[in-house]
């Protein structure tokens, strides 16, 4: 009884030494960031959940968020292990939840980053007859629990079988300051609630990937950070689905796929019209699609499928994450109600990007297309880098430097661009696809294309188009090709310098 005891009190004062230094050790572990908002979170007011009492994790969560709002908001500190929780996670306004700091590798994107605490939410447990499993028993997540909250963010917890979602409501209300860093995701997608579709007359117990809802989801109306984090390859609990009825018929070896999800959706919103009918997004017309202090960076992000990272803001900074696709795989519905064509999309693509005087910089990908249902033909997606005319702006002073590819940079089809910088890139494809598309003219007729830079570059594949009129002031220089194929397609005047390998 007295060792228990000892022990008990060993235990009490490793807490306390733990969370003196949290408090004044570091008051703001984000500042490596060099984010001035990151500092106006209040580090320095901690509760550890583990000296918090209640019948239940969740009681014992919402105590202790209760307890820090009185003070101004704070940390809830989440020592070393495993938390299982039965339902959504709903943090309050200027609330952070904190894992204990990862030992060794802090690297999000190596193969052996593994923060000590963890989430556990509960396991989609198929029954493939019948009325099936209720979606309702899994796919749990972490939640805000006003659209308004501010000051709020995650640190270096391992969420399994979790999303996580600070999205904003229908008029794009939200707080500000949010974040989401050093965290682990795995199994982390979300059942279509449109699946099974009674048009078709689908099984009950048929379930698919939410084609639109991201792992990781972040908006505010200014300053968000999503860094470091991790979602590696799930796969444990994917499940096979025969006699899976679409349209078309039925399809034996439907597979519910955990990757085959979005991978963090940052301010990701529509502007303008659809598929370049116009009038493109404008701050003056589409406010929230311009919002500042958005820094996406350092990131290790799996896809079997669907969009790795799509941001919408201005001036956003995208910088140095690792995005990985997984080559060769069969999907013969990318909706849970079609067959697949070559002329279907799954929307795969490395990075999406929306707004203006964003930087995209130091990403290395490996973006690869799905096969379709015939397993013949690849489904007609694959981008690599992209800001198209789809519910879009026009380009306005971005760059992109220095990222590493296998499929294009596609700047395409904007009506308008004013100020661009492709310098740096080593972009190969193949298949005489063009690594470089700087087009700002649409179907529907030319458009500017004006201060335009393309610089020392490594292309393969079919090599650089760049087209607009009118055009000022645009310059392809010093870019190299490998292999054969190369060309430059100047459609823009724009003045040629010292490239090699390329035949104009």
């Amino acid at each position: 009884m007295e060792n228990s005891f000892s022990l008990f009190i060993s235990r009490c004062v490793l807490q306390v030494l733990v969370l003196v230094g949290l408090a004044s050790g570091n008051k703001d572990p984000l500042a490596q960031y060099t984010l001035e908002w990151t500092g106006q979170i209040r580090w320095d007011n901690i509760v550890d959940i583990s000296m918090v009492a209640g019948p239940s994790l969740a009681a014992r969560l919402n105590k202790a968020q209760k307890q820090l709002q009185v003070k101004g908001g704070g940390v809830v500190y989440f020592p070393a292990g495993e938390y299982a929780f039965a339902d959504h996670i709903h943090i309050k306004d200027g609330i952070v939840l904190r894992g204990a700091d990862p030992e060794g590798q802090t690297d999000a994107r190596r193969d052996d980053y593994n923060p000590p605490t963890r989430f556990a939410f509960p396991r989609y447990q198929p029954r493939l007859e019948e009325e099936g499993t209720p979606i309702e028993t899994a796919f749990k997540g972490i939640y805000l629990e006003n659209p308004d909250a501010s000051h709020c963010g995650l640190l270096n917890i391992a969420i399994h079988r979790g999303h996580i979602d600070f999205t904003s409501e229908g008029g794009h209300q939200t707080g500000r300051n949010r974040f989401v860093v050093g965290c682990l995701l795995t199994n982390a997608a979300v059942a279509d609630p449109g699946v099974p579709d009674a048009r078709y007359n689908q099984h009950p117990w048929q379930r698919f990937t939410a084609r639109h809802h991201a792992a990781v989801t972040v908006n505010a109306y200014e300053n968000i950070l999503v860094a470091n984090n991790r979602l590696p390859e799930s796969g444990e609990d994917n499940f096979t689905m025969n006699d899976f009825i679409v349209r078309e018929g039925r399809i034996d070896g439907v597979v519910f796929d955990y990757d085959n999800r979005p991978g963090l959706y940052i301010n990701d919103a529509a502007l303008g019209g659809a598929g370049g009918n116009g009038p493109d997004g404008t701050p003056e017309t589409h406010p929230w699609g311009f919002r500042k202090g958005i820094v996406i960076r350092d990131n290790y992000i799996f896809c079997t499928g669907r969009c790795a990272i799509s941001f919408t803001g201005e001036g956003t900074i995208c910088a140095d994450n690792v995005i990985r696709f997984k080559d060769n795989v069969w999907l013969p519905t990318t909706t849970g109600t079609n067959r697949t064509t070559g002329s279907a999309t799954n929307d795969n693509r490395a990075v999406q990007m929306r707004g203006w005087r964003w930087t995209v910089a130091g990403n290395d990908y490996l973006v690869f297309r799905n096969l379709c249902y015939d397993r013949k033909y690849r489904i007609n997606d694959g981008e690599g880098l992209m800001h198209e005319d789809h519910v879009n702006s026009t380009v306005l002073d971005s760059r992109i430097l220095n990222n590493k590819g296998n499929s294009y940079i596609s700047i395409y089809k904007t009506a308008g661009i004013n100020g661009l910088l492709v310098k740096g890139n080593d972009i190969r494809t193949s298949g005489g696809i063009s690594a470089i598309y700087v087009v700002a003219n649409r179907n529907s007729g030319p458009y500017e294309c004006c201060n335009v830079t393309i610089e020392d570059n490594i292309t393969a594949g079919s090599g650089i188009q760049i087209a607009g009129d009118p055009s000022l002031n645009n310059s392809i220089r010093n870019n190299v090709h490998v292999g054969g194929g190369g060309k430059i397609i100047n459609e823009a005047d724009a003045i040629l310098e010292n490239n090699a390998g390329y035949d104009h």
